[in-house]
Protein backbone atom coordinates (compact mmCIF):
# COMPACT_ATOMS: atom_id res chain seq x y z
CA UNK A 1 0.00 0.00 0.00
CA UNK A 2 2.86 2.38 0.88
CA UNK A 3 4.58 1.75 -2.48
CA UNK A 4 1.33 2.33 -4.34
CA UNK A 5 0.99 5.82 -2.75
CA UNK A 6 4.61 6.65 -3.64
CA UNK A 7 4.03 5.59 -7.25
CA UNK A 8 0.87 7.73 -7.41
CA UNK A 9 2.79 10.85 -6.21
CA UNK A 10 5.52 10.30 -8.82
CA UNK A 11 2.92 9.91 -11.57
CA UNK A 12 1.13 13.12 -10.52
CA UNK A 13 4.40 15.11 -10.53
CA UNK A 14 5.33 13.71 -13.94
CA UNK A 15 1.91 14.61 -15.31
CA UNK A 16 2.11 18.20 -14.00
CA UNK A 17 5.58 18.62 -15.51
CA UNK A 18 4.40 17.26 -18.83
CA UNK A 19 1.38 19.58 -18.93
CA UNK A 20 2.92 22.77 -17.50
CA UNK A 21 6.41 22.45 -19.03
CA UNK A 22 5.57 24.03 -22.42
CA UNK A 23 3.95 26.99 -20.60
CA UNK A 24 6.72 27.67 -18.09
CA UNK A 25 9.72 27.16 -20.42
CA UNK A 26 9.03 30.11 -22.77
CA UNK A 27 8.59 32.40 -19.77
CA UNK A 28 12.03 31.44 -18.45
CA UNK A 29 13.61 31.86 -21.89
CA UNK A 30 12.01 35.32 -22.33
CA UNK A 31 13.40 36.48 -18.99
CA UNK A 32 16.87 35.39 -20.04
CA UNK A 33 16.57 37.20 -23.33
CA UNK A 34 15.46 40.37 -21.56
CA UNK A 35 18.49 40.23 -19.31
CA UNK A 36 20.80 39.91 -22.32
CA UNK A 37 19.24 43.05 -23.86
CA UNK A 38 20.71 45.07 -20.99
CA UNK A 39 24.31 44.19 -21.91
CA UNK A 40 26.44 46.29 -24.26
CA UNK A 41 30.12 46.56 -25.04
CA UNK A 42 31.21 50.22 -25.05
CA UNK A 43 34.47 51.63 -26.38
CA UNK A 44 35.82 54.52 -24.31
CA UNK A 45 39.25 56.13 -24.50
CA UNK A 46 40.74 53.17 -26.35
CA UNK A 47 39.36 50.48 -23.99
CA UNK A 48 36.26 48.27 -24.38
CA UNK A 49 33.98 47.88 -21.34
CA UNK A 50 31.10 45.39 -20.90
CA UNK A 51 28.17 47.23 -19.30
CA UNK A 52 25.36 45.09 -17.82
CA UNK A 53 22.57 47.30 -16.50
CA UNK A 54 21.10 44.35 -14.60
CA UNK A 55 24.15 44.46 -12.29
CA UNK A 56 23.59 48.12 -11.29
CA UNK A 57 21.43 49.26 -8.41
CA UNK A 58 19.25 52.31 -8.92
CA UNK A 59 21.50 54.27 -6.55
CA UNK A 60 24.53 53.56 -8.78
CA UNK A 61 22.90 54.97 -11.93
CA UNK A 62 23.57 58.59 -13.05
CA UNK A 63 21.05 61.27 -12.09
CA UNK A 64 20.81 62.61 -15.65
CA UNK A 65 21.30 61.18 -19.15
CA UNK A 66 21.32 62.56 -22.69
CA UNK A 67 18.95 61.49 -25.45
CA UNK A 68 20.75 59.77 -28.37
CA UNK A 69 17.74 58.96 -30.58
CA UNK A 70 14.56 61.06 -30.87
CA UNK A 71 11.80 59.59 -28.66
CA UNK A 72 8.30 60.46 -27.49
CA UNK A 73 7.07 60.23 -23.88
CA UNK A 74 3.68 61.09 -22.37
CA UNK A 75 3.02 64.19 -20.31
CA UNK A 76 2.71 63.79 -16.54
CA UNK A 77 -1.08 64.10 -16.72
CA UNK A 78 -1.22 61.46 -19.47
CA UNK A 79 -3.23 63.68 -21.84
CA UNK A 80 -0.47 64.62 -24.29
CA UNK A 81 2.94 63.68 -25.63
CA UNK A 82 6.40 65.27 -25.43
CA UNK A 83 8.97 64.75 -28.18
CA UNK A 84 12.61 64.65 -27.06
CA UNK A 85 15.41 65.39 -29.51
CA UNK A 86 18.99 64.19 -29.66
CA UNK A 87 21.14 65.94 -27.06
CA UNK A 88 18.29 66.76 -24.65
CA UNK A 89 19.28 66.25 -20.99
CA UNK A 90 16.64 64.49 -18.85
CA UNK A 91 16.41 63.29 -15.26
CA UNK A 92 16.81 59.54 -14.72
CA UNK A 93 14.29 58.61 -12.01
CA UNK A 94 14.68 54.82 -11.87
CA UNK A 95 14.55 51.64 -13.95
CA UNK A 96 11.82 49.09 -14.55
CA UNK A 97 12.49 45.79 -16.32
CA UNK A 98 14.55 46.71 -19.40
CA UNK A 99 13.31 50.32 -19.60
CA UNK A 100 14.49 53.60 -18.06
CA UNK A 101 11.97 55.95 -16.45
CA UNK A 102 12.94 59.54 -17.31
CA UNK A 103 11.51 62.99 -16.65
CA UNK A 104 11.83 66.27 -18.54
CA UNK A 105 10.58 68.99 -16.15
CA UNK A 106 10.86 71.76 -18.77
CA UNK A 107 8.24 70.13 -21.00
CA UNK A 108 6.27 68.37 -18.23
CA UNK A 109 7.06 64.94 -19.69
CA UNK A 110 7.60 61.63 -17.91
CA UNK A 111 7.78 58.09 -19.28
CA UNK A 112 9.77 55.00 -20.24
CA UNK A 113 12.50 54.81 -22.90
CA UNK A 114 14.96 52.15 -24.02
CA UNK A 115 18.47 52.49 -22.54
CA UNK A 116 19.83 52.43 -26.11
CA UNK A 117 18.03 55.72 -26.81
CA UNK A 118 20.20 57.42 -24.14
CA UNK A 119 23.94 57.72 -23.43
CA UNK A 120 23.71 55.73 -20.17
CA UNK A 121 26.10 53.01 -21.42
CA UNK A 122 28.76 55.60 -22.29
CA UNK A 123 28.32 57.34 -18.89
CA UNK A 124 28.78 54.06 -17.01
CA UNK A 125 31.80 53.14 -19.15
CA UNK A 126 33.39 56.49 -18.30
CA UNK A 127 32.80 55.80 -14.58
CA UNK A 128 34.52 52.41 -14.93
CA UNK A 129 37.46 54.09 -16.64
CA UNK A 130 37.77 56.75 -13.95
CA UNK A 131 37.57 54.11 -11.20
CA UNK A 132 40.31 52.06 -12.87
CA UNK A 133 42.49 55.18 -13.08
CA UNK A 134 41.88 55.96 -9.40
CA UNK A 135 42.70 52.35 -8.41
CA UNK A 136 46.02 52.63 -10.22
CA UNK A 137 46.98 55.72 -8.24
CA UNK A 138 46.09 58.45 -10.74
CA UNK A 139 47.47 56.95 -13.94
CA UNK A 140 45.48 59.56 -15.87
CA UNK A 141 48.74 61.48 -16.24
CA UNK A 142 49.84 58.82 -18.74
CA UNK A 143 46.91 59.76 -20.96
CA UNK A 144 46.35 63.50 -20.48
CA UNK A 145 49.39 65.59 -21.63
CA UNK A 146 50.80 67.83 -18.89
CA UNK A 147 49.87 71.50 -18.93
CA UNK A 148 52.98 73.54 -19.85
CA UNK A 149 54.28 75.89 -17.18
CA UNK A 150 53.94 79.60 -17.95
CA UNK A 151 57.13 81.32 -19.08
CA UNK A 152 58.77 83.50 -16.41
CA UNK A 153 58.07 87.20 -16.63
CA UNK A 154 60.92 89.20 -18.22
CA UNK A 155 63.15 91.15 -15.80
CA UNK A 156 63.05 94.87 -16.64
CA UNK A 157 66.41 96.35 -17.69
CA UNK A 158 67.76 99.26 -15.60
CA UNK A 159 67.12 102.72 -17.03
CA UNK A 160 70.20 104.20 -18.83
CA UNK A 161 72.06 107.06 -17.19
CA UNK A 162 71.11 110.49 -18.54
CA UNK A 163 73.56 111.77 -21.18
CA UNK A 164 73.98 115.02 -23.07
CA UNK A 165 70.84 116.33 -24.73
CA UNK A 166 70.83 115.21 -28.40
CA UNK A 167 70.81 117.77 -31.19
CA UNK A 168 67.67 117.60 -33.31
CA UNK A 169 68.38 116.64 -36.92
CA UNK A 170 65.75 117.39 -39.53
CA UNK A 171 65.60 114.80 -42.28
CA UNK A 172 63.74 114.91 -45.54
CA UNK A 173 60.50 112.89 -45.41
CA UNK A 174 60.76 109.39 -46.85
CA UNK A 175 58.19 108.75 -49.57
CA UNK A 176 55.61 106.12 -48.58
CA UNK A 177 55.76 103.13 -50.96
CA UNK A 178 52.58 102.22 -52.74
CA UNK A 179 50.75 99.30 -51.10
CA UNK A 180 49.72 96.64 -53.55
CA UNK A 181 46.39 94.90 -52.81
CA UNK A 182 46.68 91.32 -51.46
CA UNK A 183 45.42 88.69 -53.91
CA UNK A 184 42.12 87.09 -52.89
CA UNK A 185 42.38 83.39 -51.87
CA UNK A 186 41.32 80.95 -54.51
CA UNK A 187 37.79 79.57 -53.84
CA UNK A 188 37.49 75.99 -52.61
CA UNK A 189 36.50 73.78 -55.57
CA UNK A 190 32.98 72.44 -55.41
CA UNK A 191 32.64 68.71 -54.62
CA UNK A 192 32.76 66.55 -57.72
CA UNK A 193 30.02 64.10 -58.69
CA UNK A 194 26.86 66.08 -57.89
CA UNK A 195 27.72 67.31 -54.37
CA UNK A 196 29.77 64.26 -53.30
CA UNK A 197 33.40 64.57 -52.21
CA UNK A 198 36.10 62.46 -53.82
CA UNK A 199 38.21 60.10 -51.69
CA UNK A 200 41.09 62.59 -51.77
CA UNK A 201 38.84 65.45 -50.70
CA UNK A 202 37.45 63.37 -47.80
CA UNK A 203 40.96 62.59 -46.54
CA UNK A 204 41.99 66.25 -46.79
CA UNK A 205 38.77 67.33 -45.01
CA UNK A 206 39.45 64.91 -42.13
CA UNK A 207 43.05 66.12 -41.74
CA UNK A 208 41.94 69.78 -41.57
CA UNK A 209 39.20 68.91 -39.04
CA UNK A 210 41.56 67.16 -36.61
CA UNK A 211 44.30 69.78 -37.08
CA UNK A 212 41.70 72.45 -36.25
CA UNK A 213 40.88 70.77 -32.90
CA UNK A 214 37.47 69.29 -33.80
CA UNK A 215 37.91 66.60 -31.10
CA UNK A 216 39.96 66.35 -27.90
CA UNK A 217 40.32 62.55 -28.02
CA UNK A 218 43.32 62.46 -30.38
CA UNK A 219 45.69 64.67 -32.38
CA UNK A 220 46.93 64.61 -35.96
CA UNK A 221 50.30 63.15 -34.99
CA UNK A 222 48.56 60.09 -33.46
CA UNK A 223 46.83 59.14 -36.72
CA UNK A 224 48.44 56.22 -38.57
CA UNK A 225 46.19 56.28 -41.64
CA UNK A 226 43.32 58.13 -43.34
CA UNK A 227 40.83 56.71 -45.84
CA UNK A 228 37.37 57.28 -47.28
CA UNK A 229 34.89 54.55 -46.31
CA UNK A 230 31.89 55.06 -48.59
CA UNK A 231 28.37 56.16 -47.70
CA UNK A 232 26.22 55.25 -44.70
CA UNK A 233 22.69 56.06 -43.54
CA UNK A 234 22.37 56.91 -39.83
CA UNK A 235 19.04 57.86 -38.20
CA UNK A 236 17.57 58.39 -41.66
CA UNK A 237 20.33 60.75 -42.82
CA UNK A 238 22.79 59.76 -45.55
CA UNK A 239 26.45 60.57 -44.89
CA UNK A 240 29.74 60.16 -46.67
CA UNK A 241 32.19 58.64 -44.22
CA UNK A 242 35.93 58.53 -43.64
CA UNK A 243 38.10 56.62 -41.17
CA UNK A 244 41.08 57.83 -39.15
CA UNK A 245 43.08 55.04 -37.49
CA UNK A 246 45.03 56.16 -34.44
CA UNK A 247 46.61 54.71 -31.30
CA UNK A 248 45.41 55.75 -27.84
CA UNK A 249 47.48 55.38 -24.67
CA UNK A 250 45.25 53.96 -21.93
CA UNK A 251 45.75 52.35 -18.54
CA UNK A 252 45.63 49.04 -20.39
CA UNK A 253 48.44 50.03 -22.75
CA UNK A 254 48.43 51.42 -26.29
CA UNK A 255 45.27 50.36 -28.15
CA UNK A 256 44.37 50.83 -31.86
CA UNK A 257 41.18 52.84 -32.36
CA UNK A 258 39.22 53.88 -35.46
CA UNK A 259 37.37 57.21 -35.56
CA UNK A 260 34.70 57.78 -38.21
CA UNK A 261 33.87 61.17 -39.75
CA UNK A 262 30.21 61.72 -40.73
CA UNK A 263 30.18 64.11 -43.71
CA UNK A 264 27.14 65.92 -45.13
CA UNK A 265 27.07 68.69 -47.74
CA UNK A 266 30.86 68.70 -47.87
CA UNK A 267 31.29 69.30 -44.12
CA UNK A 268 32.03 67.02 -41.16
CA UNK A 269 28.99 67.06 -38.85
CA UNK A 270 30.60 64.96 -36.09
CA UNK A 271 33.21 62.31 -35.26
CA UNK A 272 32.13 58.95 -33.77
CA UNK A 273 33.83 55.74 -32.71
CA UNK A 274 33.67 53.38 -35.71
CA UNK A 275 32.81 50.36 -33.56
CA UNK A 276 30.19 51.69 -31.14
CA UNK A 277 28.86 54.75 -32.98
CA UNK A 278 29.23 56.87 -29.83
CA UNK A 279 30.15 60.51 -30.46
CA UNK A 280 33.78 61.50 -29.80
CA UNK A 281 34.18 64.63 -27.70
Amino acid sequence: MKYAKFAAVVFVLYFLGYVLGPTITPMLVDDKEKESDLVQEVEFNGAVYTIDLAEYRDADLPQTVKIRNPVTIPTTDGEGEVRLSKGDVVNLLNRKDDQLIIENPQSNGKGKVSPEDTDIYMVLAQKKFEKAVADRGGAMAEITPPVPKPAPAPVPSPAPAPGPEPVAVVEAPTPTPAVEPMPEPAPTPAPAGGGKLTDGQIEELMKKSIAGGAVKEFKTEQVKGWKASGEETIDGTEYQTGLAAYEAATIFGVRPVQAKALIKDGKIERWVYAKSGMEIQ
